[in-house]
C-alpha cells in the first residue's frame, strides 16, 4: 500500500496570487497626462497662425 500522506485540499483561488496582478493592459496614469499634454500641444500649434 502507499504509506504517502494524502495533500491538503486548497483554495484554488489563494493559491496563486500572482494571478491577481492580471488583467487587461493599459497604459499607466503618467502615459496618459503626457498624451494629454501632446494632444494639447499638437491643437495648440495647429490653432495658431504660421508666425
Amino acid at each position: 500500500m502507499n504509506n504517502l500522506p494524502k495533500p491538503k485540499h486548497r483554495n484554488p483561488v489563494a493559491a496563486a496570487p500572482i494571478l491577481r496582478k492580471g488583467g487587461a493592459h493599459q497604459k499607466s496614469r503618467s502615459a496618459e497626462r503626457t498624451q494629454s499634454r501632446t494632444q494639447l500641444r499638437r491643437e495648440i500649434r495647429e490653432w495658431q497662425p504660421p508666425r
